[in-house]
């Protein structure tokens, strides 16, 4: 009988989810927001081990019913590359960063809050200095055998010229994001089911490129989504997985006499994940996504999307893993609709000694504009810590990122970007 009911409500919130909000984009917080905060910790995706032992990570601080993880970190090194724009430059660099972390559990629920702060100086090339911070907060709540979360957080960045579906701005764009997610968890038996909702405000500041100023509030937007994620147990650690989201997408600040590109959009995806191997873990979701837009100048898109991950630990000291994701986002030019958005990458964890770990990781992306136009590019690395103790690490890493592509209009070739990141890397915790 319950489980008659429970099928039924379950296509009632499917049906009620994607009428309420309607429009979809895959908006990407995952490297902005911290993964140790109630709420910010449930993402689809591989999680990735540290391949700290529990005897080398910090105990942290308590105060009373708190625990209190701060932590201090200074690196410097050299960018061979410091100039965003087409003119190539290098530049020594400091960069200091300090996060606080701050903890409390009981039987009924878990609350956690982040904020860190750090600040890039460039030497040679003051202006390409930045300061970036964050702070957020979030509880998971246990209501009999279901789970409550909910999760906030404000972010400033600098979007970085070495990243990918970017502009080529003379220093790099400072952006803020504000997000807010609830969810709820319905436990019976095999099944769960859970319903959540997320809005995003993204807002961008003025930049200059090729020293003409470039107003960039044109990709200011809310971002509204509601989505239910469905999982069915096969066996113990082996789950079938199905999720629909509907996702609404504003844009706020559109120029006079430019296209708005708000778009509604209905995102369909299904797969399974698999952690019942103690070598391989692996999950897998494949899809498709139904966008249309709110001006009838945009087409719509019907788009393949996909995420997935794999884990391999052929030994206690080796971790190989893998993930790749083919998605839509929002673009960074005016004029364009969006985007589809593919990556791959793959890294390597391996202990060469119980406090040495060597890490080395290689990417690929893509980005395809909607209108025309594409950027890809390779992000390579090699980093080796050594735990000294508990409280200390000390880090060797280099970056290696390159970029090429076309622009939107008429079709030619954008500046290329390259750039190669050394550093060394003190971190203190407690």
């Amino acid at each position: 009988m319950w489980r008659q009911y429970s099928l039924l409500w379950m296509f009632v919130a499917l049906a009620g989810s994607i009428c309420a909000i309607g429009r979809a984009t895959a908006e990407i917080l995952t490297a902005l927001l911290p993964d140790s905060v109630p709420g910010y910790d449930a993402g689809p995706g591989i999680t990735v081990e540290t391949g700290e032992h529990p005897e080398q990570m910090p105990l942290g601080l308590r105060e009373g019913p708190v625990v209190l993880a701060p932590k201090l970190e200074e690196s410097a090194g050299y960018d061979s590359n410091a100039l965003p724009g087409p003119h190539r430059r290098g530049s020594w660099e400091i960069t200091t960063g300090a996060t606080l972390a701050a903890s409390t559990e009981t039987s009924q629920a878990t609350v956690g809050g982040v904020a860190s702060l750090e600040d890039r100086r460039e030497l040679a090339l003051p202006a390409q200095s930045r300061t970036d911070g964050s702070v957020s907060a979030g509880s998971r709540i246990a209501v009999g055998q279901d789970e409550a979360t909910v999760a906030l957080a404000h972010v400033e960045r600098h979007e970085d010229r070495g990243e990918i579906a970017t502009i080529p701005s003379d220093r790099p764009v400072a952006f803020r994001v504000d997000d807010v997610r609830i969810g709820y968890t319905f436990h019976r038996a095999r099944w769960s089911l859970t319903p959540d909702l997320e809005a995003t405000d993204w807002r961008y500041d003025p930049t200059t490129i090729g020293g003409l100023p470039a107003d960039q509030s044109y990709r200011n937007r809310l971002v509204f989504q509601a989505g239910v994620t469905l999982r069915y147990e096969l066996a113990p650690l082996r789950d079938l997985v199905f999720v629909v989201r509907g996702i609404g997408q504003d844009y706020t600040d559109t120029p006079a006499g430019q296209v708005n590109p708000g778009s509604r959009s209905y995102q369909f995806l299904a797969g399974m994940s698999d952690q019942t191997d103690p070598v391989w873990h692996w999950r897998l979701l494949i899809g498709g996504e139904v966008r249309s837009f709110d001006a009838p100048l945009y087409r719509p898109q019907n788009t393949l999307i996909a995420e997935g991950g794999a884990s391999w630990s052929p030994s206690a000291t080796t971790t190989v893993w893998a993930t790749i994701s083919r998605e839509t986002d929002a673009a960074t030019e005016e004029g364009v609709s969006g985007l589809t958005y593919m990556a791959a990458r793959l890294a390597i964890a391996h202990e060469l000694r119980r406090n040495l770990l060597l890490n080395g990781w290689a990417a690929w992306q893509q980005q395809d504009d909607f209108q025309g136009g594409y950027q890809a590019g390779t992000h390579f690395g090699l980093s080796l810590t050594w735990m000294v103790n508990r409280m200390m690490r000390v880090a060797l890493t280099y970056d290696q990122i390159d970029l090429r592509g076309s622009t939107q209009a008429a079709g030619a070739t954008s500046p290329g970007y390259s750039r190669g990141l050394g550093l060394m890397s003190v971190r203190m915790g407690l």
